[in-house]
């Protein structure tokens, strides 16, 4: 189907969670129409239409009067409810209608709902992000895009207005393992950082100045910059990115490995490691919360320094 020449106006936004609310909130500052889907909690969707947002109850209704569908759901059944369910996208279905997939799912599950969207008529970009919440709100997420120039270009504003650094990966699917790559390395480096403070914190470092010095040095990265502070160094765990979703991500990427045939024997490890933490009431904390298993072994707690199992 060939995109339309005018580009989107009307977008609804269905899951409203850590990033989706607050991306539906930049959406409404760029001037664009948008409606909301709630799901769990009715209140993001309430403090989204404050602000202007429509509230629709099911993807159905919303897609009807939609230009784009965008989605931000945990995994890959998710979404095929969403497109496919009773009261989903092919439901609402019309001339021009886009999915714009910012859910992590799979590459070979998007590529063949990809599939049997086209029989409805429906366009569908795959445009996983990056970036937390903070970089959701203010609009500068890293986008992998993958999907015909054509269909993409189509969703241009959408894209430019959520994200500061796009990047076109090729055909549907790609931007997936983009993603993978990206959320795997992150997950063996919030366990490289866990290691490495509980050590400093152990052998009577000041772990605050430990992640200065490492910063000013060889072993910098993001996970030092941001998300150490936020919650090694205060013991708070509260979810920027919950380690449910990382241990799903971290699964994808080993199963894409299996399936391309390359060893992976750093990723496997953490994703056991988040698996370990899947059992007790960590799924639902920030990922960093696997560096408690660092700090429970050696007794010490990273953001005072003194034993774990001696708390104030």
């Amino acid at each position: 189907m060939p995109a339309s020449t005018a580009l989107p106006r009307s977008v609804a936004v269905v899951g409203l969670g850590a990033m989706g609310a607050p991306m539906a909130r930049v959406l409404l500052d760029a001037g664009f129409d948008v409606a909301v889907v709630p799901h769990r909690r009715r209140e993001a969707a309430e403090a989204l239409a404050d602000k202007g947002a429509k509230i629709v109850d099911s993807v159905a209704a919303a897609a009807r009067d939609a230009d784009v569908v965008i989605a931000l759901v945990p995994d890959l059944p998710q979404l095929l409810e969403l497109a496919e369910g009773p009261s989903g996208l092919v439901q609402g279905s019309h001339e021009g209608l886009t999915l714009l997939n910012m859910s992590t799912v799979s590459p070979d599950g998007v590529t063949a709902l990809a599939e049997r969207l086209a029989g409805a008529g429906i366009r569908i970009v795959d445009a996983p992000i990056s970036g937390g919440p903070v970089r959701a709100a203010d609009g500068t997420l890293t986008i992998m895009v993958g999907g015909t120039d054509s269909d993409i270009d189509h969703v241009s504003g959408l894209l430019d207005a959520l994200g500061r650094n796009i990047f076109r990966t090729g055909p549907l699917g790609t931007s997936q393992v983009a993603k993978l790559c990206n959320n795997i390395l992150t997950a063996t480096i919030m366990v490289a950082n866990s290691e490495a403070l509980t050590l400093g914190a152990k052998a009577g470092l000041d772990p605050a100045q430990l992640r200065e010095i490492v910063l000013a040095s060889s072993g910098g990265s993001t996970v030092l910059d941001t998300w150490v502070p936020r919650n090694l160094l205060r013991d708070v765990y509260e979810p920027g990115f919950a380690l449910r979703l990382m241990y799903k991500d971290a699964g994808l990427a080993r199963d894409l490995a299996r399936q391309s045939g390359v060893p992976m024997p750093l990723a496997n490890l953490a994703h056991e490691l988040y698996g370990f933490c899947m059992q007790g009431p960590g799924a639902d904390q920030d990922y960093s919360f696997v560096s408690t298993l660092f700090q429970d072994a050696a007794d010490v707690t990273v953001a005072t320094g003194r034993p774990r199992s001696q708390p104030e």
